[in-house]
């Protein structure tokens, strides 16, 4: 007994510093690659909401500035956000505060800070392979092929950054529910990891439909089957107790249940969460077609640069991720080697587009992104299952054809990585992902004094908040009489206009009764993205005197 407990804590003493070196090189990759071009595309609004919510932290003597939270949800004086809005938390402002403690609230440091939450989600999908049975260096190789995807990089530097991130937990989640070896399940921080991520973005909570069959089909015939998934269901409502805290204090704030179910439903009355008009086979089409765009990177693609171009070999690599997981998988369940682990990773992207029919085309790519590291997965683990109980000569064909998937996988990744960075430094990002938000931010930071703007328009806001360490005062509505008390009390008024410029800067004018001086924020290709209409306090003198607020 003595000799096998020495054996088994030395053979793990191995096995952990190889598990880790082999992550360490597989983020070592990654972060090379994010790390090019850190400062493109232009900062886009959702790209950094919540994250901006941290000057109000971080700078205590910050102007006023756009705060978009859930009623009865900001917390401490309107520092602290809980619950961001009904469908996700404030999971990137809690775990990105210290970070931009440390890079600052910069571009870079937002990227920077984003990369780090993609370690996390990387650092899961190798947890889950491991458990799963991979070895060490398959499941750096795995890694390694998602972590150069440009689909998953640059969705780090969009919107799908929310959406994506709390993958870590789910993926880790999914590891503690399906280990190879049973007698390590862990339950309850299997359900509660799952629930964490679904109030981190609700999208998340689909999968919950490929994981409680998982859960039930792992202990069947277990003697101790009620006790595993009285945990795990433990585990996921204790996960999940942040948004119903979230929706207590709403309850609380707008007075009462009946309030709050009169406030629910005008919000998504607004959102038209459900009001999609498409019948179910143009859904399914749907569906399909957004799946091979976040695959391909069509989507990111169109995102940053307004044009469906998917990445060199786009094709090839969505039958590399759908065809032949799905392949592998059927042959696995052939010769009876499929592991709990791989019909799972099959499961949940079916999972989540069977729920995402149900909202039709008012979700998108930044949605559908959260299955990408589940498709590499179920990649990894139905290539292992290839490799179980065959001969040798089998099994070193199958172990070249492996090695060539994963080759190939990388090579069109690699690929794809230098064809967006030829476009993203072209082209420094279109419209309201350009690098003129950005240059925008840098001016309006450097002006002393520093202005009141307006930012009737989305896009603009959030960014600027951010980048300028909520220095600059500012509005999200159109504001006549506010402008106004703010040009006589000797603050320049800008107002920042992105769609019919012209007229409504002539508008302004008429209503502050002042000549407005006028510039144009372009694209590296000349396009207008928007006009900073400015109105001097200097010259707004005799129109205030004597003059009440006009509205």
């Amino acid at each position: 007994m003595g000799v096998a407990a020495i054996t088994l804590r030395g053979s793990r003493a191995r096995l952990l510093p190889a598990g880790l070196l082999a992550f360490a090189a597989a983020a070592g990759v990654y972060l090379f690659v994010a790390t090019r071009n850190l400062e493109l595309p232009g900062v886009y609004m959702d790209a950094v909401n919540p994250d901006y919510l941290v000057v109000k932290v971080l700078n205590p003597a910050h102007e006023r500035i756009v705060a978009w939270v859930l009623e009865g949800n900001y917390l401490l004086g309107n520092r602290v956000p809980w619950m961001i809005s009904l469908y996700h938390g404030s999971h990137t402002f809690w775990f990105g505060l210290p970070l931009y403690a440390l890079f600052g609230t910069t571009v870079e440091g937002l990227r920077l800070t984003h990369a780090v939450f993609a370690l996390g989600v990387l650092a899961g999908l190798f947890f889950l392979l491991r458990r799963a049975g991979l070895g060490p260096l398959a499941a750096a190789a795995c890694v390694t092929a998602l972590g150069v995807d440009p689909s998953f990089t640059y969705a780090f530097r969009s919107q799908s950054y929310i959406t994506l991130a709390p993958s870590a937990f789910v993926l880790a989640g999914a590891g503690l529910l399906v280990p190879a070896d049973h007698r390590w399940q862990k339950p309850a921080w299997s359900g509660f990891l799952a629930g964490f991520a679904a109030v981190g973005y609700f999208v998340q909570g689909f999968l919950l439909v490929a994981l409680l069959p998982a859960l039930v089909l792992v202990t069947r015939g277990d003697a101790r089957r009620s006790a595993v998934r009285g945990r795990f269901l433990a585990g996921l409502a204790l996960g999940l107790a942040p948004a119903f805290v979230g929706y207590a204090l709403l309850m609380q704030h707008v007075g009462g249940p009946v309030a709050f179910l009169q406030f629910f439903g005008r919000e998504q009355a607004a959102l038209g969460a459900f009001a999609s008009p498409q019948p179910p086979a143009v859904r399914l089409e749907y569906a399909w077609t957004i799946l091979q765009g976040v695959i391909d990177n069509a989507w990111l693609h169109s995102m940053m640069f307004r044009e469906w171009v998917p990445v060199p070999g786009g094709t090839l690599k969505v039958a590399c991720l759908t065809a032949l997981p799905l392949g592998l998988w059927l042959v696995a369940e052939a010769r009876r080697t499929a592991t709990a682990a791989l019909r799972l990773c099959i499961a949940a992207p079916f999972a989540f587009v069977a729920v995402a029919l149900v909202f039709g085309n008012r979700l998108g790519g930044h949605h559908y992104v959260i299955v990408l590291p589940w498709l590499y997965a179920a990649l990894a683990l139905g290539l292992r299952a290839a490799l179980v109980r065959v001969g040798q000569v089998a099994r070193r064909g199958a172990s070249i054809a492996a090695l060539a998937v994963w080759a190939a996988a990388t090579a069109l990744n690699a690929a794809g990585q230098v064809s967006e960075a030829r476009v993203l430094r072209a082209t420094g990002g279109v419209d309201t992902m350009s690098d003129a938000i950005d240059r925008y931010a840098a001016d309006l930071d450097a002006m002393s004094p520093k202005p009141f703007v307006f930012f009737p328009d989305w896009g603009l806001a959030l960014p600027v908040a951010f980048l300028t360490r909520g220095t600059v005062a500012m509005d999200s509505v159109e504001n006549f009489a506010a402008a106004r008390q703010e040009l006589c009390n000797g603050r320049d008024v800008h107002v920042a206009l992105m769609h019919d410029r012209e007229a409504r800067a002539t508008a302004w004018a008429q209503a502050l009764e002042a000549v407005p001086e006028v510039r144009s924020w372009r694209q590296r290709d000349g396009a207008v993205v928007f006009d900073d209409v400015a109105f001097r306090a200097s010259a707004a003198h005799a129109a205030c005197a004597n003059r009440a607020p006009r509205h």
